[in-house]
């Protein structure tokens, strides 16, 4: 099957300084991917080197079967590449109507089959009762499932949005973000989704491409990227972490927390990394029962986290049920679920 979008050491620079360092990788049709990385690695570079408003000086750019860019000469204008974008702000036009915003791109705007298409998309994003309003009388969630709506009408090979919630609050941000999904999903649309939000990027996206210091330096399903890093640093980017100092011996590491099992065979002095909700408190501990004493506790509503100072001075992170938080200042027992990370 022919990849939707396919870079293959894509180079780039602003004089001396290198934005984009043999960036290599594949989004394979009607899924999501999202890229996550935190900012200033390029993300947003990499999104206009795709487009075609920047010329990469090396690599190639392929999209939907068609070379667009390759050895530092662009193949395909903009415009003709066949790609959606959907940027942070939505960027519609505030003197046309909804559905003339998202009809723009189309060839024969006023045509039977425009209006039909328009008239599809806007259900798909759930606003046709809006479709003779203008801009700025919807809400920003609003705004931009009409900016999706207008990348999607030409029907292009590959959707991209550029951080598409940066402008939200934290409610509305997570009912927009599904339904942009939803309208994804429906649509059977292939997307690169530009993001830096880690929950975001694992609870919507088919596959996860991780960009630290101008490179991708892992790509995967979400769950793999989680619980199967590549990397110390992709171990931590991706969420929470605790680390503590160990040894491992092959397929298990000693540390303050006892002997766990290892998810990769390693030797030596290393860092040990588990996720906060793989401690628990232990209900039934023995004499080696790791144990602390809780010196920090936050209370998120559904579940919440505490910090335990272990003998050593290491302090590990657990996240619990609200109903089993335990009081600061109190002595717990601790264990550990499943299979910890560890890093030489």
């Amino acid at each position: 099957m022919t990849a939707a979008l396919e870079l293959v050491g894509v180079t780039h620079r602003f004089g001396e300084t290198t934005v984009l360092d043999d960036v290599s990788f594949v989004v394979e049709p009607g899924t999501i991917t999202a890229l996550l990385g935190p900012s200033g690695v390029g993300k947003t570079t990499l999104l206009r080197v795709i487009c075609g408003f920047e010329t990469p000086q090396g690599g190639r750019i392929v999209v939907g079967g068609r070379d667009v860019a390759r050895d530092g000469v662009s193949l395909v204008a903009a415009e003709h590449r066949g790609i959606g974008l959907v940027p942070q702000e939505g960027a519609l036009f505030p003197h046309l109507s909804v559905a003339n915003n998202v009809s723009f791109g189309l060839k024969q705007r006023r045509s039977r089959e425009s209006r039909e298409r328009t008239s599809h998309l806007l259900d798909l994003v759930g606003l046709a009762q809006c479709a003779d309003q203008r801009p700025e009388e919807l809400s920003g969630g609003m705004q931009q499932r009409v900016a999706l709506a207008r990348a999607l009408a030409p029907n292009p090979s590959v959707v991209l949005l550029d951080e598409p919630f940066a402008s939200l609050d934290a409610a509305l941000r997570m009912s927009v973000r599904a339904e942009i999904v939803e309208a994804l999903r429906r649509s059977g649309a292939t997307a690169l989704w530009v993001t830096h939000d880690q929950q975001e990027a694992l609870s919507c996206a088919d596959h996860v491409a991780v960009m630290l210091d101008r490179r991708i330096v892992q790509r995967g399903a979400p769950v793999e990227l989680y619980r199967s890093p590549a990397t110390q640093a992709v171990a931590e980017f991706v969420g929470e972490a605790v680390q503590l100092r160990g040894r491992a011996s092959g397929t298990t590491v000693a540390c303050a927390m006892g002997e766990l099992p290892l998810a990769q065979q390693v030797v030596g002095e290393v860092t040990v990394i588990v996720r906060p909700e793989q401690i628990e408190l232990d209900d039934a501990p023995t004499a080696t029962s790791p144990r602390g004493r809780v010196i920090a506790s936050r209370f998120y509503g559904h579940d919440g986290e505490i910090d335990v100072r272990l003998p050593n001075d290491e302090i590990v992170i657990a996240r619990l049920h609200a109903r089993l938080l335990p009081t600061v200042g109190a002595d717990v027992a601790l264990r550990v679920t499943g299979q910890a990370l560890a890093f030489a």
